[in-house]
């Protein structure tokens, strides 16, 4: 069998894979926790997991080219380059990185892991982890966030922007089969809003006090407050999450244009769109395209799940004839409107499901010419007219029957079922070859209604 390292995972999704351990190690493979931050391997060591913290040693950049990787974390905290801060970033960043990298390199030639799994974080950190894997010969997998509630992405090359399904042709999905009764079911789902079946989680043990303050002094003297707190309280993050609560919503009653806004700290927003606008303008730039298009179109724009700032939000409040909506409409504002405009938002695919035009301004998964529409802010007029007027249903069906069988997994990284780990299980297990031995049943798309289907038929 073979040994999947888990690259650097975030202490809010130790539950995720904390049951993935379960079920790869109950099918003979073996597991590692590949931790470079200190207060994360202290946590995951009280789990009870198979830590390798890597320490940080005398600083080697030779290896890598750190700048390089360095310019993910610039790009993540949304730094202006050239700047201050950029300056003082980019300083820290390399140094952190060096000092990984020896003892990154020493752990791959020790262990020859088969399989490296990265989940949804893009950082530096991850980005180091994937050079020194592929340097060494070791495959790698991420995951993350899907389009879909509940579902990840799975993909070799990265997420969202970075995945290698946002960068394919259209010519590339003329043999793809269509699955509509399966794209009616995602939408079904994804309107209903229906819960998996979620997997037992396991206790969370809290680490010892003296070990947390440890932690976190040291991560003050190395000027790194947020390492600090992580430290201190950061365990917190591997408890269940609080269900969320629906706020009351009414969409518009004439035929409107979806904005769907995202939070400025989104990396699909600042990895994937840097020179996106901000919510003011783009919904400024939405009212005047729905204008030019017809003037009676209403305009609903949907608030990001983080809210605004106060500045979004006095330009935001002097956009004529705007609907503002909470964040959980999203895929009812999507799906009704008569267009859907938005940087990158992942909802967007309640959109394509229900055949309603996209028009986006970002990198993205759904980033497909001829299924959607990418603009400049500037020809947001002129893109809304195309999308309206261009509609390749075939294409678009084919896509997104692609896209939810090939590049999704239907488990959710927060709240696991066992057909999902399954899924997983076999992700992992594709990329091991024939020696892993037969998969384990994994069945594609949403539990219900799919799976009601199935017992009635």
């Amino acid at each position: 069998m073979g040994l999947v390292a888990f690259g650097a995972p975030g202490i809010d999704r130790y539950h995720l894979h904390e049951r993935l351990q379960r079920e790869l190690r109950s099918r003979g493979h073996a597991v590692a926790w590949l931790a470079l931050d200190e207060a994360e391997a202290t946590f995951f060591c009280h789990q009870g997991a198979a830590c390798s913290p890597i320490a940080g040693e005398r600083p080697d950049g030779a290896l890598a080219p750190l700048d390089e990787i360095a310019q993910v974390e610039y790009a993540r905290l949304g730094l202006a380059e050239g700047g201050r801060r950029h300056r003082r970033c980019r300083a820290a960043s390399c140094k952190r990185l060096a000092r990984w990298l020896p003892g990154l390199c020493r752990w791959f030639d020790r262990q020859r892991p088969d399989l490296v799994l990265l989940h949804q974080r893009r950082t530096a950190e991850q980005a180091l982890v994937q050079f020194v894997a592929r340097q060494c010969g070791t495959r790698v997998l991420w995951t993350g966030d899907g389009l879909l509630p509940h579902t990840q992405q799975c993909d070799e090359r990265g997420l969202d922007g970075d995945a290698l399904a946002s960068h394919r042709a259209a010519i590339e999905f003329r043999d793809a089969r269509a699955g509509p009764g399966l794209l009616q079911a995602c939408l079904a789902n994804l309107l209903a809003r229906v819960e998996p079946s979620a997997l037992s989680r396991a206790e969370v043990r809290q680490p010892v006090l003296g070990d947390r303050l440890r932690g976190a002094a040291a991560a003050l003297l190395r000027g790194r407050p947020a390492a600090a707190r992580t430290a201190l309280i950061g365990w917190r993050q591997a408890l269940a999450p609080e269900p969320q609560r629906r706020a009351p919503f009414t969409l518009p009653h004439r035929p409107f244009v979806a904005v769907l806004l995202q939070d400025r700290d989104d990396p699909r927003v600042r990895l994937d769109a840097p020179l996106a606008p901000a919510p003011g303008p783009l919904a400024a730039a939405a009212r005047a395209a729905a204008d030019a298009l017809d003037p009676a179109l209403g305009l609903a724009v949907v608030l990001p799940a983080a809210g605004l700032a106060r500045s979004d939000r006095h330009t935001l409040a002097a956009v004529p004839r705007a609907m503002l909506l909470p964040a959980c409409a999203a895929p009812e504002a999507a799906a009704t409107a008569l267009t859907t405009v938005t940087i990158s938002h992942p909802l967007a695919a309640a959109a394509l499901l229900s055949g309603t035009p996209v028009v986006h301004f970002g990198r993205a998964l759904y980033g497909l010419p001829g299924v959607t529409q990418h603009a400049r802010v500037d020809e947001l007029a002129a893109a809304l007219g195309r999308a309206v007027a261009a509609d390749e249903p075939t294409l678009r069906e084919r896509f997104l029957s692609w896209l939810f069988t090939q590049a999704h997994l239907w488990c959710s990284p927060t709240h696991p079922d066992h057909n999902g780990l399954c899924g997983l299980v076999q992700a992992i297990e594709a990329r091991l070859g024939p020696r892993a031995g037969p998969r384990p049943p994994y069945r594609v798309g949403p539990a219900w209604p799919l799976a009601a289907e199935g017992r009635t038929g």
